[in-house]
């Protein structure tokens, strides 16, 4: 054991609590996969277990670690762009049958991602509203696609979407993109921006920036967090952060309602 620095806790959500807890309590440095927990009070001890043993412990927030997403962020938050006055971001492809079943759909599986990005681009939103939907036959309280639409302090909107409900073959796919637009420009990007070929055969595409992030977050977190001491471009603090987002858009769908959410005091 001590021959081990640090846990990468790539598990179901059910169990990041018990893995990352149990690895900072024997001092190890804690890479955990999105989301981190679905209850606050687990990220709080989290945090507090990395501070008492003085180690790391990391969120798998991966797409902020990928450079152009890393200076759309940055950009935004230097306001080169003007006042954002608004975001859409999206991902859409279609789950094949036979997987549905391993997963609790994309507002728990997959919505913490562009949650999290929301959060880094615009801030904390005031009002959040969700509407999902399925075409498949799915267990009770599972859904197929999910839309978050949100209302910041200021005046700025955001739309996101995401769908497992099918593929986006048009000339212009929304497979995986971020537009945030500003009083004085805007900023765009598709993870399509980069396509190659496979082994499989002509008709068959790879995109290396979602690869790319993966080996870009495990650089950061080790050689700057972890060897130089710097501060994560995500925190265990934006990740109960994302985690009230995700709560709000739930009881969103489930009451049909606009939820209204809390000042963050810190």
């Amino acid at each position: 054991m001590d021959s081990i620095d640090v846990v990468f806790v790539l598990t179901p959500t059910e169990s990041h609590f018990s893995y990352a807890k149990m690895a900072l309590q024997q001092g190890k440095h804690v890479l955990v996969e999105k989301p981190v927990s679905y209850e606050s009070g687990e990220i709080a001890e989290l945090e507090t277990l990395s501070r008492r043993h003085k180690v790391v412990c990391v969120p798998g927030h991966s797409y902020l670690y990928l450079a152009e997403i890393n200076r759309m962020v940055n950009a935004a938050r230097a306001g080169m762009i003007g006042k954002p006055f608004y975001l859409f971001m999206s991902e859409i492809y279609r789950m094949p049958d036979e997987y549905l079943p391993r997963y609790h759909g994309p507002l728990r599986e997959v919505l913490c991602h562009q949650i999290y990005m929301l959060l880094a681009i615009l801030g904390a939103p005031r009002r959040v509203q969700g509407f999902a939907s399925s075409f498949r036959s799915l267990p009770q309280g599972t859904e197929e696609q999910v839309v978050l639409n949100a209302q910041f302090d200021g005046g700025a909107l955001a739309h996101v979407l995401v769908s497992w409900a099918g593929e986006d073959e048009t000339s212009n796919p929304w497979t995986f993109t971020i537009k945030v637009l500003g009083l004085d420009g805007g900023l765009h990007f598709s993870r399509r921006d980069a396509v190659r070929g496979t082994a499989k055969g002509a008709s068959s595409r790879d995109y290396p920036l979602y690869d790319e992030m993966f080996v870009s977050e495990v650089r950061y977190f080790i050689e700057e967090c972890i060897l130089a001491g710097r501060e994560p471009l995500s925190s265990l603090r934006d990740a109960s952060r994302t985690l009230q987002v995700m709560q709000a858009v739930e009881e969103s769908i489930a009451y049909n309602v606009v939820i209204e959410l809390t000042e963050d005091k810190e």
